[in-house]
């Protein structure tokens, strides 16, 4: 299979380039600064200069490819800047130039990466047949999947937990750890269903290779788990006390079920807890 890949230097493209570059496909990396690409090029990729925002070099990007992954994000860090605008344009402007440039090239497969926080927390674990959370925090996510239900292509969309692993949020819990400055957002009893950065990258992979098309999966941990929970396990690596409660609140509560994903792909996540994730 010949794979176009958007978000190739990202957290998750990262996980994903090799593993399919190692499973026989040829991948093909837009990125708009290919002198920050060498390991891909060491990979034996094809990289070229593009942008998700820009039509033009979008456009130019499927030809001859089979299969097209956006895995673009612009999420801000915790702690930082707050501005979530770059990342709606390349859900809402960024999806529809993807989706246009397969529809030109006759590129059929497309696979979008979607955020499981959709599902919001109704007390259970929600499936991939549940109402979407009303929520106007996550209103791009929303436009940016009902952009891609309502194309022709052959569209599957990858619906991650919180990513935990190298380069995500885990870094700053840590050091806020290590330091004894992590703080809860709010109480702490908002729970979230995780999943470690290499687990969603197999979960992308796969479906890649074998998700029918029009099919939604949700690639979590296992089981959700609360902010209290979570960070007062951080703060025990360290032996620190646990941490206090009143932070400000960062993200809406969620918590999804993964059982579709194990059942019609046969994924099943490596780190299947926060236990053995943040180890």
């Amino acid at each position: 299979m010949r794979v176009v890949v958007f978000g190739a230097t990202g957290v998750l493209g990262r996980q994903v380039i090799p593993r399919l570059v190692e499973r026989g496909h040829g991948v093909r990396a837009v990125v708009r600064r290919p002198s920050e690409a060498h390991a891909l090029v060491a990979l034996g990729v094809e990289v070229v200069q593009g942008d998700i925002l820009d039509r033009a070099s979008v456009m130019a990007s499927t030809a001859g490819c089979t299969a097209a992954l956006h895995l673009a994000t612009a999420i801000p860090k915790p702690g930082g800047a707050t501005d979530w605008s770059l990342n709606d344009r390349i859900r809402r402007e960024g999806v529809r130039h993807l989706l246009d440039a397969c529809a030109a090239s006759g590129c059929r497969r497309y696979i979008q990466q979607s955020i499981a926080f959709l599902c919001g927390d109704e007390g259970g674990l929600a499936d991939e047949d549940q109402a979407l959370a009303e929520n106007a925090f996550l209103q791009s996510a929303h436009d940016m999947e009902t952009a891609v239900r309502a194309s022709t292509l052959d569209w599957c969309l990858v619906r991650g937990g919180l990513f935990y692993g190298p380069q995500t949020f885990e870094d700053g819990w840590r050091a806020a750890a290590r330091a004894g400055q992590l703080t809860l957002p709010g109480d702490g009893a908002a729970r979230l269903s995780p999943v470690h950065v290499i687990d969603m990258a197999r979960a992308v992979v796969l479906a890649t290779e074998a998700a029918p098309a029009r099919s939604i999966y949700h690639a979590v941990d296992d089981e959700p788990v609360s902010y209290r929970t979570l960070f007062g396990y951080f703060c025990a690596q360290y032996g620190m006390p646990a941490p206090a409660a009143g932070g400000e609140p960062f993200l809406p509560g969620f918590a999804a079920s993964n059982a579709r994903i194990k059942r019609e792909l046969g994924w099943q996540p490596a780190y299947p807890s926060y236990r053995s994730g943040f180890a």
